[in-house]
């Protein structure tokens, strides 16, 4: 019986160390190689060690193996989050497909190994999407600060989502009325709650010294928000809210809902 159970384990290990290599070799950017490595660290050479100590049938063996085991678990974790972060504060460039940056605003960021400007040290304008919900404030003084480190232009447009907005479900026979009702009064609602967020881009904008610009706009975010980015555009928006401007009260990934196939990836901000 432990010859069996050894044996499987030494297998299982050895085919996650071959997939994590495979992964090393075609993963697309450093840090889902990192990933896939510390992976066959841990998991890997555990369920090796433990076939080897099912093998060996010792309890010295079995001690020695689950210290081995114990130290895998403690320090390979802690390894690959400090050399994650070495890689991401020296610019190590992510991966092109990459919706959301996470530590954007959180940690610095340098020059790539190449010796290359960071993905976003051509910036010459941010554009934020401005939408009510919890995490605007924090949102618009990001966004100035990038801004501000790139010497960039400010922009804030807020949208309104009106065909989310336009969209009650089926109506009754006879409550075609009450339906255009509440249209116009969800409508009404979102740009009240859109012109309250731009005001208070507007004072931290004027605030800041910085060249800025604001506008309201209306229609499907996607297409708006795409209209306004170009090669030298930085996107960002708050995290957690959506263009229909907190009348809803949607909670979405923002990333995900808006898919935008930019030359820089969206910066989702918290």
């Amino acid at each position: 019986m432990n010859e069996w159970l050894g044996a499987l384990l030494v297998l299982g290990g050895a085919l996650l160390c071959l997939l994590a290599a495979v992964g090393v070799l075609r993963l697309p950017d450093f840090f889902m190689r990192m990933h896939a490595a510390t992976k066959a660290g841990v998991a890997g050479s555990g369920l090796v060690l433990l076939g080897v100590a099912a093998l060996q049938g010792e309890p010295a063996t079995w001690v020695k193996v689950a210290l081995a085991v114990l130290f895998l678990l403690i320090t390979t974790p802690v390894a690959g989050h400090l050399i994650g972060r070495a890689g991401y504060v020296s610019g190590v460039p992510l991966w092109r497909g990459t919706r959301e940056d996470a530590l954007a605003g959180v940690l610095p960021r340098g020059s790539d190994a190449h010796g290359s400007a960071p993905d976003d040290a051509a910036v010459r304008r941010v554009l934020i999407a401005l939408a009510a919900g919890p995490h605007i404030a924090r949102a618009i003084e990001q966004a100035v600060a990038l801004a501000r480190r790139h010497g960039a232009e400010l922009c804030g447009v807020a949208v309104i989502d009106v065909p989310r907005l336009q969209n009650v479900g089926p109506v009754p026979i006879g409550a075609g009325w009450h339906a255009q009702r509440m249209r116009e009064h969800r409508i009404a609602q979102a740009r009240r709650a859109a012109a309250d967020v731009l005001q208070r881009f507007e004072a931290t904008a004027q605030a800041s010294g910085l060249r800025w610009s604001a506008q309201l706009a209306e229609g499907r975010p996607r297409d708006v928000l795409r209209a306004r980015c170009d090669e030298g555009t930085q996107l960002v928006v708050a995290a957690d809210g959506w263009f229909d401007q907190g009348v809803l009260d949607l909670r979405v990934d923002v990333a995900h809902r808006l898919d935008l196939a930019l030359q820089r990836p969206l910066r989702v901000l918290r």
